[in-house]
């Protein structure tokens, strides 16, 4: 009985050999790896996940100190409060209690080709005040000539005005706050999508402003955004 057993063991380990073999023959070998690969992930995960990466630490920056990526240069100059700001694009309802927070930001591409400002993957998308019931920006423009969602082209410097949409009890004058300057990595597209774009936005630059409050905005050219 022992020596049948043993030998349909060993039928079914040269059966299961040669269909292994077979199959393995049927793969493209260009997939091997990424098979490879797969199995070695599941394995990881099967015990306890490959060793966490350390995220590299947060920068705190100076009032006006530039923070540099692979997309932009952005240096956070100054904020101010305003009760409408429509020529950059935000809004308020007074009625609901609404006023503008106004930023001047100086951002320069430092791509190989021109982003535009207002996007979830750029300028507005790279600036968020986590102290903010909102802190994603509503409306960007230029300063000097006052054009919504500008594009920032390779090269040239521009100061933009980014704008947030809060309650009136939010943020006073002489408040400090906290802007956070997230990076983009650029990913490559080879199978799904071709072409290039920015994915996964990482906090990797902290600052502070002092706000000032320039009302309904009349003196903004003396004392606001300019």
């Amino acid at each position: 009985m022992t020596g049948t057993g043993e030998g349909s063991r060993g039928t079914r380990s040269v059966r299961d050999a040669q269909w292994l073999r077979a199959a393995t023959d049927r793969v493209p070998t260009a997939w091997i790896p990424g098979i490879l690969t797969a199995v070695f992930l599941g394995a990881a995960a099967a015990f306890g996940g490959l060793e966490a990466v350390a995220a590299p630490p947060i920068a705190t920056l100076e009032p006006g100190e530039t923070h540099v990526n692979d997309m932009l240069s952005i240096t956070v100059e100054r904020a101010v409060l305003i009760d409408s700001f429509p020529e950059a694009g935000a809004y308020a309802d007074p009625d609901k209690g609404q006023r503008i927070l106004a930023m001047v930001v100086t951002a320069e591409n430092v791509w190989d080709r021109p982003v535009q400002s207002m996007s979830d993957t750029s300028l507005t998308g790279s600036l968020r005040v986590p102290g903010l019931a909102d802190p994603v920006p509503v409306a960007a423009a230029r300063l000097d000539d006052g054009t919504n969602k500008p594009w920032l082209q390779p090269g040239m410097p521009a100061e933009i005005v980014v704008t947030w949409r809060i309650s009136a009890e939010e943020v006073a004058a002489g408040d400090g706050i906290t802007v956070e300057i997230s990076d983009f990595s650029l990913q490559r597209g080879q199978i799904v999508f071709s072409g290039e774009t920015w994915v996964s936005p990482v906090v990797a630059a902290r600052t502070s402003v002092t706000v000032t409050d320039v009302g309904a905005g009349a003196d903004a050219e003396q004392s606001g955004p300019s």
